[in-house]
């Protein structure tokens, strides 16, 4: 039947059979294959890499073959600032970070970063199911990123080549933190020595004394092998990050609506239960480092507050600079009860 027909067809119909009548007529006539890269910085054993894995499994399935993606993980393609940069020029089409390095952007956003932002898994998903639909819009419109679902690492985690056990033991620290306004300031309020470092060139940096520390997901440490030169490890819980899965948006916006509606919902089937994956992955790998006798895993610090004491005179300063992330912030936060 042509095309012109079935339109006249679809006119005699109700509202949503003409849309379901139309839609599949498209798709039927559409048999384009649509290639697409993931280039993230993921560890290849990390739970949000084989998230990917499958995501990219899914999307072939959903599309019947008409979505045909390739992953390429761990900084093949270039460093995290690269691939947040080549993603927001449609280099690559999907990638996944933090909004940590959209301070010149979206410095609401990037306030998630700020320390102790959230207080437990709970709050995490209340915030996400009420948020995040703003933050995609926020996102969309300083970068030209859609956020199609939300990924995360669970809490960043420091780990030293030496005890970091109390406040004390932080000052002077040479710690890697990514290059980005808020985890420089943040411990320096703290009163560490912050460096910025690419995250593929930590290892090195480790090993040359260049840094003495970093802070960073459990999995990442590990898939990475960062405790093999720095092997104190001290659960300070000061970032639950969480990681949206970026997806540039002209791209997106390029494709026909069926198979654009297989990106969100297979995004948000297969990222949301990773979510879950995320944490019971780092309950077992803190555990078998417990039990390895070679890392030493610290609990939070009894002297914490005064942590968080320190880190709050730079989020003042950040908020004074950024009105409009507080108001964000104490949203964010409110959903904590």
């Amino acid at each position: 039947m042509q095309l012109g027909c079935l339109r006249g067809l679809a006119i005699a119909l109700s509202p949503v059979a003409a849309l379901a009548l139309l839609s599949q007529t498209a798709s039927a006539q559409d048999d384009t294959v649509y290639k697409f890269r993931v280039a993230t910085i993921e560890g290849v054993d990390t739970p949000m890499n084989k998230a990917f894995n499958e995501y990219i499994e899914r999307l072939d399935s959903c599309s019947n073959g008409r979505l045909k993606g390739r992953n390429f993980p761990a900084g093949q393609l270039g460093g995290f600032i690269d691939l947040i940069d080549g993603n927001r020029q449609g280099t690559y089409e999907m990638t996944m970070g933090g909004f940590d390095v959209e301070g010149s952007t979206a410095p609401d956003l990037a306030a998630l970063s700020l320390g102790w932002v959230f207080q437990d898994y709970d709050h995490v998903e209340r915030v996400l199911d009420e948020m995040m639909d703003e933050m995609s819009d926020r996102l969309d419109k300083a970068t030209g990123v859609t956020v199609v679902a939300m990924g995360d690492e669970g809490w960043r985690t420091l780990f030293a080549n030496r005890p970091v056990t109390n406040i004390d033991e932080v000052q002077g620290l040479k710690i890697r933190v990514p290059q980005a306004e808020i985890p420089l300031g943040m411990w320096k309020a703290i009163g560490a020595n912050p460096t910025p470092v690419p995250f593929t060139e930590v290892y090195s940096a480790l090993q040359t004394g260049v840094i003495e520390a970093g802070e960073g997901a459990i999995a990442q440490i590990e898939e990475f092998g960062f405790t093999e030169a720095a092997p104190e490890v001290t659960q300070t819980h000061h970032w639950y990050n969480i990681k949206p899965l970026r997806v540039n948006t002209a791209w997106l916006e390029s494709l026909p609506e069926d198979l654009q509606q297989c990106i969100y919902d297979e995004g948000e089937a297969v990222f949301s239960a990773a979510r879950a994956s995320v944490r019971e992955d780092m309950a077992a790998r803190l555990d078998n480092w417990r039990a390895s006798g070679q890392i030493n895993v610290h609990d939070t610090p009894a002297d914490i507050a005064k942590w968080q004491e320190q880190a709050a005179k730079f989020e003042d300063e950040y908020f004074a600079a950024h009105p409009e992330a507080k108001d964000f912030i104490e949203r964010v936060r409110a959903l904590a009860d």
